[in-house]
């Protein structure tokens, strides 16, 4: 009669382990499938937004423009609003960026600046990358122009919260401004809240009409900033020094 041996704990720790990679791999491959499919689902709504804004897309023609089924998108999305807020934070994001490397970029400059260059041609490289970098991609400028300024528009906080965060980083670049001795203290939170409602109307005119003389509106941006931040030193010399000591 044959015995059967039991089998090797060695054997057994193998099986284990083996079936915990194959776990942990298949669970790896759901969610990078997840995560491909929700990418193709943002791009797909970010170019229906563009064309059609808001209330004339339809979660029917994201998923036809994507070639996915609707059950795909219930499982990355609630609703047609969570991926437009998604879409909007995504664009914010990366123009952000882009501002505060703009930003950083002249700061630089202006505290290590080369001999006998006027602060006015330290802000032109940084203005030009931004306004070229953002018109290149064309969707927020869109889904601004048919979306965000208008006042029926229920996605108005959502865009003033855009405005804000844009603000500090202007604020930090026209701060230079005092730190390198150019002008005297002054409110620099007002000038940085123009000049980012200035930059959003350029850069919304240039991507739409998709302006040649791009190198025009840089120069007439930055004037204007420079202009700004001269006049209101002169004119009121110490009000952020007094409202910030409540003098």
């Amino acid at each position: 009669m044959a015995v059967q041996l039991p089998a090797a704990r060695g054997a057994f720790r193998f099986h284990t382990s083996a079936v915990g990679i194959c776990m942990a791999r298949s669970a790896g491959k759901r969610e990078q499938n997840k995560a491909e499919t929700r990418a193709r689902l943002m791009a797909a709504a970010r170019i229906e937004f563009a064309r059609k804004g808001y209330a004339g897309t339809s979660l029917r023609s994201i998923t036809a423009q994507a070639g996915l089924t609707t059950g795909a998108f219930y499982n990355n999305f609630r609703d047609k609003k969570e991926i437009y807020l998604a879409i909007l934070e995504e664009l914010s994001r990366k123009l952000r960026g882009l501002m505060e490397e703009a930003i950083q970029e002249f700061l630089l400059a202006s505290r290590h600046p080369v001999k006998g260059t006027p602060t006015l041609d330290l802000l032109h490289a940084p203005i030009s990358r931004v306004f070229r970098e953002s018109i290149r991609d064309r969707d927020l400028f869109e889904i601004l122009r048919r979306d965000g300024f208008s006042r029926d528009s229920e996605f108005g906080p959502y865009y003033r919260k855009i405005l804000q965060e844009f603000t500090q980083p202007m604020r930090k670049g026209l701060e230079a401004y005092i730190e390198n001795g150019s002008v005297q203290p002054y409110n620099t939170e007002a000038l940085a809240q123009i000049a980012v409602i200035l930059f959003f109307s350029v850069a919304l005119d240039a991507s739409y009409e998709r302006r040649k003389d791009l190198d025009g509106w840089v120069d007439t941006v930055a004037a204007m900033i420079h202009g700004g931040a001269k006049e209101l030193s002169a004119r009121r010399p110490l009000i952020g020094v007094e409202r910030a000591t409540g003098g």
